[in-house]
């Protein structure tokens, strides 16, 4: 019997005549692909990533404004959203932290803006509603710490109850004196209340909160280093509360007035056209700042631009609070024998000047130790910038050990995509 040493390739199958052939390519679909804005801090995180040339938008909507209203624009550094990712450098969002959840990285990012009641909202929401806020221990750190700052002693007994049951360990303790401050300075204690955004009647809630603190808080920190803009009607409902404020003598503390006082002094050149509110909220911040020879100059030139006597100067009596120089980097105290660069108050903007000092400092250093002990806040710009700062010194073989940063202020550097490495309780 004859067998076949090589076997017959197998028969070639012809394609059926009525079958279809695969198509090459997709067909051009007309319809234009849903697009969605980030409704969360990851994916705002991310589209720094993805997006190279668009400017991130804030999660928060502004209201419309009359095109022929008169307005003023703030210059220098950039506030929270308002970065044009095109002109920075590019900055690497990590993947997903297990320290972190949704609600913690929303609140982050409302706080980083300075929406700091905000935040606390969404936590204290979180925390009752949300199955991964609850697990967080660093969400409950968190909402500690603005308790803590807002000195709301018994939302934070109640909080560390809860915290008791929900993790089996110690609560943070209570710190008397309040909120953190500068190295070597006296403990501000009280609230604290930051603007955003453009100044105007959107935020008459905002300022009767701020008038409402102030029944309850022996002291308050007003900051005004994240406002984009103001108008007319905004810059006069803000006169008229801290006028209320000074007259009351209350001691209430402005951060970072003098980006708003700049943008205010070249709008009332204009003379009367400028609007009362530009002129009122300008001489009332002359006032706290105690700059009576300004006060005097423009109080004349308001007189005769709107045909009134002109304002009488009546400083707050306590100079010490309403003048303190919260712009100013802080030095490095002696006890850190200046291997320690030392930040405080809030950061904003890609070119903050305390941001700007870690090139410098790092220079002949192995180990960049950055203690953030009295640092309020920063933004999501600062946050960014800060991130390929690290990067940068790192490139050189350096560590960087950031040190004191608030439960709060973690979770964004985190979101970002800082390293957990990164955070240490001690300098090594």
């Amino acid at each position: 019997m004859a067998f076949n040493l090589f076997p017959k390739p197998p028969a070639k199958v012809k394609p059926a005549e009525g079958k279809a052939r695969p198509e090459l390519s997709p067909r051009h679909d007309a319809r234009a692909p849903a697009s969605q804005a980030p409704t969360s801090a990851r994916e705002i995180a991310a589209a720094v990533k993805n997006r190279s040339l668009a400017p991130v938008a804030p999660p928060s909507v502004t209201p419309a404004t009359d095109a022929r209203e008169r307005d003023i624009t703030l210059t220098g550094p950039h506030s929270m959203m308002g970065w044009t990712i095109g002109l920075q450098q590019s900055i690497l969002v990590a993947e997903a932290n297990p320290d972190l959840c949704t609600v913690l990285e929303n609140a982050a990012l409302l706080h980083g803006g300075g929406q700091t009641q905000a935040a606390r909202e969404i936590l204290e929401h979180g925390i009752a509603n949300d199955d991964q806020a609850k697990a967080s221990a660093l969400a409950w750190l968190s909402l500690f710490d603005l308790l803590q700052r807002e000195g709301d002693h018994v939302s934070f007994d109640r909080l560390a109850l809860q915290y008791v049951v929900a993790f089996e360990r110690s609560p943070p303790a209570w710190e008397e004196g309040g909120t953190r401050s500068r190295p070597g300075a006296r403990p501000v204690t009280g609230g604290y209340v930051g603007f955003t955004g453009k100044l105007s009647a959107a935020h008459a809630p905002q300022i009767s909160n701020l008038m409402a603190a102030a029944q309850k808080q022996p002291q308050l920190r007003l900051d005004l280093g994240s406002l984009s803009g103001a108008d007319d009607p905004g810059a006069k409902l803000l006169a008229e509360a801290l006028a209320k404020l000074r007259k009351r003598d209350y001691p209430l503390v402005l951060q970072h007035p003098e980006k708003l006082r700049r943008a205010l002094d070249q709008s009332v050149t204009k003379g009367k056209i400028a609007g009362e509110g530009y002129w009122t909220l300008l001489l009332e911040l002359l006032q706290w700042q105690h700059d009576q020879k300004a006060f005097d100059d423009r109080a004349i030139e308001f007189a005769i631009a709107f045909e009134v006597s002109p304002p009488s100067w009546e400083p707050p009596t306590n100079m010490e609070l309403s003048a303190q120089p919260v712009d100013e980097a802080p030095a490095v105290s002696a006890s850190e024998d200046s291997e320690m660069l030392v930040w405080s108050g809030t950061l904003t903007g890609s070119s903050d000047p305390q941001l700007a000092k870690l090139a410098l400092f790092r220079e002949g250093r192995h180990v960049v130790a950055i203690n953030m002990s009295a640092v309020e806040r920063i933004d999501f710009v600062c946050a960014g910038a800060l991130l390929n700062s690290i990067s940068n010194t790192e490139s050189q073989r350096k560590t960087v050990q950031i040190m004191g940063a608030s439960p709060i202020i973690r979770a964004l550097l985190l979101l970002i995509g800082i390293s957990p490495r990164h955070f240490i309780k001690k300098a090594q």
